[in-house]
């Protein structure tokens, strides 16, 4: 499961996100009882959509850190972000239908 999805740490931050050329998609939650359904869409987000943009998920012990880091206040919380820098975000479980939208039209 989550072949696709980028395991993001502080230590590989820079090059994974900082460094993409692609928009990269993060999804930064807790692995509760949500947190399935959650991966599931983000897996088939970074399937279908591999050309185009990259998906990472920020790793659970380092949440509390990138919180901090990145100014999330709730969660799930879903990151667009461009050559590093925050485009857009969305607080809350989403659908597959309303991600994508949210991915394109921040873009």
């Amino acid at each position: 499961m989550m072949n696709s999805v980028c395991r993001i740490r502080p230590d590989n931050f820079l090059q994974e996100v900082a460094s993409e050329r692609r928009p990269v998609l993060l999804l930064c939650m807790p692995h509760g009882e949500a947190f399935p359904s959650q991966a599931k869409i983000i897996e088939d987000i970074a399937t279908r959509y591999a050309n185009n943009i990259k998906v990472g998920l920020l790793e659970e012990a380092y949440i509390e850190t990138f919180k901090a880091n990145l100014h999330i206040h709730g969660t799930p919380t879903y990151l667009l972000m461009v050559q590093g820098k925050e485009k857009n975000r969305i607080i809350g479980l989403t659908d597959m239908e309303t991600l994508t939208t949210f991915i394109f039209s921040s873009q």
